[in-house]
């Protein structure tokens, strides 16, 4: 197999699953034989938790398993390398990656939040508000605000620990968190409804599914007046289009 597509599925597993969901939607294939290449490795036990690292709970940084099975996927003939986790993207994680994999000849790891940045802009030309909703270790570590800034977005987060730790819960929740389930539970909805009242308050009305568990459960575009933005959806079409690209891209 050569120059397939690279899931590293296991941050987390529903989301490696529904990133490549996203890609086979995308790819606009009529037979079999049309969808690109697809390799995927879903090994979470071997990668510590993003937020866990990002909060200090863990001292494992989870860089080095991601490097790890990117290094797995290379082998087997990906190229165009995504990692279906916001969290995993904070520059403690991220920047760990991109140094460890930049001896991999003709390799691009996509940068999710990056590209999902560029869509907003490219969708809401002017300057609007934008919410986004993520784990506590993604508002810890200030990726969002940093990335938004570049991308000239004014970035809206819950100010209060209250609303960010209902909204952490709804995800990693051992009951009723998405993780745990892979739906939205009843009592997660309401906690997430709760954020979504802050944002528009505030007069947001454009949402980033800052965690890609959240981009599993919200399938529409829009909810409660609100536009959502789903970074697994902008990742897996990044995928399809550098797959089909001609010419080899450049290592970065």
């Amino acid at each position: 197999m050569n120059n397939a597509i690279g899931i590293v599925g296991g941050v987390g597993p529903f989301a490696g699953l529904e990133l490549q969901r996203a890609i086979l939607h995308n790819s606009q294939a009529h037979r079999d034989q049309d969808f690109p290449p697809v390799v995927s490795i879903s090994d979470p036990k071997e990668i510590a938790d993003r937020s866990e690292f990002l909060l200090r709970t863990t001292s494992v940084n989870p860089a080095y398993a991601i490097i790890n099975q990117i290094k797995t996927l290379y082998g087997c003939g990906a190229r165009y390398i995504g990692v279906p986790c916001i969290t995993a993207h904070a520059d403690e994680i991220f920047s760990v990656v991109q140094t460890g994999v930049n001896d991999l000849q003709d390799i691009v790891l996509v940068h999710m939040i990056d590209e999902t940045f560029r869509s907003v802009k490219s969708k809401y030309p002017l300057k609007e508000k934008v919410g986004v909703l993520a784990t506590k270790g993604s508002y810890k570590s200030d990726v969002f605000s940093h990335h938004g800034k570049n991308h000239d977005c004014e970035i809206v987060i819950p100010p209060d620990d209250a609303r960010r730790d209902a909204l952490h819960q709804s995800i990693y929740d051992d009951r009723y968190g998405i993780k745990a389930l892979g739906y939205l539970h009843d009592y997660a909805r309401k906690r997430v409804d709760d954020v979504l009242d802050y944002m528009l308050e505030n007069r947001v009305r454009v949402i980033i599914l800052g965690c890609t568990e959240l981009a599993v459960v919200f399938k529409d575009d829009v909810y409660r007046n609100l536009s959502l933005i789903n970074p697994i959806d902008i990742l897996a079409k990044k995928l399809i289009a550098l797959q089909r690209q001609d010419k080899s891209p450049m290592s970065h």
